[in-house]
């Protein structure tokens, strides 16, 4: 045993790491880990397989159809330690009623909250089902069990392939602690036991590459395949690449082809024996043979199949989800990680590169030593193996929705061995690299795997941390309290300026009494009653529901709005040139009604509980004007030029006018300045308009340099209005003062600070 202590203490992490993901992951919240559970309790409660007919509304859903040896065994495991047991169907009904309406994973912009689909709050007491609870934290280490099996046959095939075991515990590094590996060891799914029997077979068959056939050696892997086809029947797509291991192992035996079938037989015995009976059962039941047709639902799958190109829009979800991508919902390590990952592999392929130029040069080994001959058919055998089960899965994304990376691990063994491989070649040539390569790979595969991604679930799904006051951003619009249970103390904004394709709006709450009914709230960016962007969230971003709160609680949400959803394409725009208002409402979580009464500090009570502004730039709006404008030498220095102007209508009593101005900002002002235009002549001074510009939507505190603002004035000529020539004036004041701002014409000032924009003449 001293030999494989490094592979013991490679275990020990590897069981270290899963239990922290499964620790630091909600119960429930892994992939499909609802309905593995009610499977399971299914055969526990009714020792029956579920009704696949029934798959679109029994408890078990879309797993209906799957096989049933890891419920089995799991269920014995349960019943031998005597967990508390639920009926399915209440479990289901139960998640139902609990689920977070506002998940983010739906959603193609991929925020980065809400990310439960399910309420927890602390400890998961506002889970509400102990029993659940419990047996779900238990079951959770059958997967870990599974887990270390697949970890020993990936150390058994790394040590076929490579001579020193320095390089065979590298590539069991990879492959066990790669975080998606890991992951799936930590919550209850066959995906783990499915990749432990697959991960053995191809041991076996590795095996037989170097002791060659025998009887009860093949009916080992008949046996494992068997069991991992019970298991998920994707296991099945290594079957072709442990059928090639049979192939060149007789074929260097040099026996007759009855020796190749008679080894076939054997394979196929266990196979047909255990895996025969529920292939039957399901082809005469439902038509079903292998259990597929739950998943081809249509929430589940296209209406048809994809194209190349819409496969290839595909491909970078797959590569991130095959390293690190966690729970039901859209959880990732850091984009820098993927990157170093993706190193790795660059590295791999120079390896490779550098083997094959040495080839070249005539640098390798005699083309018939068994050494070399072996290593070719071992790497036949793992490429055939990566390459169907990869097959597999375009084939499955092609037609079913939602489909990983994680999909790949059947044949995780054989990636991880060609990614060993390759850097093994590197060092070949670069001794020196050996250590710091192997340091480099297992150092990143176990930092990301045992300490990045718990971090990474912890922060995806714990509770917000509560706040002391003196630990609050400086914040706005507040307070507002919602049915005198909690209080809105205010908000906080990165910018008040929209850009990007999301706006982040911080919201600080103070709970003042504890809740009766469950809460959500909504923030809305809205103008004149048009809603162009908006988010509803439980608080805490999804992790701290209304039922958890206890007064003297203070907390605050980072809320992202997405004003350009791509999921709700028809949705209106944020316009340029224009200020929108941010309103908090609060909602009864249940019934969706806004009915929790805003109250101001004062007690007043309100109906639209507005707490602060942001602004749509106006940017560049020359090419919204319509027609020529004349160029104009009016100036509001500090502020803006008027760049161009145009008057037009019909210059008579009565008479309406427009004049259209554009404007080019130089400089901003903190002010909301109001504009008036004024017409004067004939001894008299006559207002034709007064407000913010851009008919308010666009006050000049939201105007920045560099910005070429475009505005429309309508003005209405009065009825009894005397013959005569006539200036049109204009200029800006402070309504609280009167003061007017410095304007300039032709460089000098300007008489009462209002500039001249057109002279007309009104006929007799």
């Amino acid at each position: 045993m001293r030999q494989h202590r490094p592979f013991l203490l490679l275990l020990v992490v590897f069981a270290a790491g899963v239990l922290a993901q499964g620790w630091a992951m909600p119960v429930m919240e892994g992939s499909d880990e609802s309905v593995h559970t009610t499977y399971i309790e299914l055969l526990r409660r009714d020792n029956r397989l579920p009704d696949r007919a029934s798959f679109h509304e029994n408890s078990t859903r879309q797993e209906s159809g799957q096989p049933p040896l890891t419920y089995w065994l799991a269920a014995q495991v349960a019943n031998a330690l005597r967990l508390p047991s639920t009926d399915p169907d209440e479990i289901y009904a139960h998640l139902q009623s609990i689920r977070n309406t506002w998940l983010t994973p739906p959603d193609a912009w991929n925020r980065r909250d809400n990310l439960n689909h399910y309420l927890h709050g602390r400890d998961e007491s506002a889970f509400e089902q102990p029993d659940v609870v419990a047996a779900n934290r238990v079951l959770r280490l059958t997967s870990l069990f599974y887990g270390l099996l697949a970890v020993i046959g990936a150390y058994g095939a790394a040590n076929e392939v490579f001579a020193r075991r320095s390089w065979a515990l590298t590539a069991t590094a990879v492959f066990a602690f790669m975080p998606t590996m890991m992951h799936v060891a930590s919550y209850v799914t066959n995906d783990i036991s499915s990749i432990a029997f697959a991960t053995l077979a191809l041991w076996a068959a590795l095996r037989l590459l170097r002791v060659g056939l025998s009887p009860a050696r093949l009916l080992v892997v008949g046996l494992l395949l068997a069991l991992g086809a019970l298991s998920k029947v994707s296991v099945l797509l290594v079957a072709p690449a442990v059928g090639l291991a049979i192939l060149l192992a007789w074929r260097r035996e040099r026996t007759n082809l009855l020796r190749l079938v008679v080894a076939a037989l054997w394979v196929g015995l266990p196979l047909t024996l255990l895996f025969g009976p529920w292939v039957v059962w399901g082809w005469t039941t439902y038509n079903d043979p292998f259990g597929f047709m739950t998943h081809l639902h249509p929430t589940l799958s296209y209406r048809g199949l994809l194209s190349a190109d819409e496969l290839l829009k595909l491909m970078p979800e797959i590569y991130l989800s095959y390293w690190a991508k966690f729970g039901l919902a859209k959880v990732y390590l850091h984009p820098v990680t993927y990157t170093l990952y993706g190193g790795l592999v660059l590295l791999a392929g120079v390896g490779y590169g550098a083997g094959l130029l040495h080839r070249a040069w005539g640098g390798s080994a005699p083309a018939d030593s068994a050494y070399q001959r072996r290593a070719g058919e071992q790497a036949l055998v793992l490429a055939v193996a990566f390459a169907v089960v990869l097959v597999g899965l375009i084939r499955w994304m092609q037609e079913i929705a939602i489909i990983t990376g994680r999909l790949m691990y059947p044949a995780h063994i054989a990636f991880a061995i060609g990614l060993t491989g390759g850097l093994y070649l590197l060092a070949k040539r670069a001794p020196r690299l050996t250590r710091p390569l192997q340091a480099l790979t297992v150092g990143l595969m176990a930092v990301s795997g045992v300490v990045l991604t718990p971090v990474a679930l912890i922060q995806s799904y714990a509770p917000p941390r509560m706040l002391a006051v003196d630990e609050l951003p400086a914040l706005s619009g507040g307070p507002v309290d919602y049915d005198g249970t909690i209080r809105l103390l205010g908000v906080a904004q990165d910018t008040p300026v929209l850009s990007g394709e999301t706006h982040t709006v911080t919201l600080c709450w103070e709970v003042l009494q504890p809740a009766t009914r469950p809460a959500a709230f909504s923030v809305k960016l809205v103008r004149d009653g048009l809603i162009v962007a908006d988010r509803t969230s439980y608080h805490g971003l999804g992790h701290y529901p209304s039922s958890q709160w206890q007064p003297g609680d203070r907390f605050c949400d980072r809320v992202e709005l997405p004003y350009d959803d791509p999921d709700v394409p028809d949705d209106p725009q944020p316009q340029p040139g224009t200020v929108y208002d941010i309103l908090v409402v609060l909602l009864d979580a249940r019934t969706r009604e806004v009915d929790w009464q805003p109250t101001l500090a004062d007690g007043r009570a309100i109906q639209f509980p507005f707490v602060g502004q942001v602004v749509s730039p106006a940017g560049d709006m020359r090419a919204s004007v319509d027609g020529e404008l004349a160029a104009t030498d009016i100036a509001f220095p500090g502020f803006a030029a008027l760049e161009g102007a145009a008057v037009s209508g019909a210059v008579e009593p009565g008479g309406v006018l427009e004049l259209a101005l554009l404007w080019n900002v130089t400089a901003r002002t903190p002010e909301s300045w109001t504009q008036f235009v004024h017409l004067v002549g004939n001894g008299v001074s006559i207002p034709l308009a007064d407000g913010a510009p851009r008919a308010g939507t666009y006050p000049t505190w939201a105007w920045s340099p560099g910005e070429r603002v475009a505005d429309t004035w309508t003005l209405a000529l009065p009825d009894d209005l005397p013959p005569g020539e006539y200036r049109l004036q204009l200029g800006f004041y402070r309504q609280d003062s009167g003061e007017r701002m410095p304007a300039t014409q032709g460089g000098a000032p300007a008489a009462d600070n209002a500039a001249t924009v057109a002279t007309v003449s009104v006929g007799g």
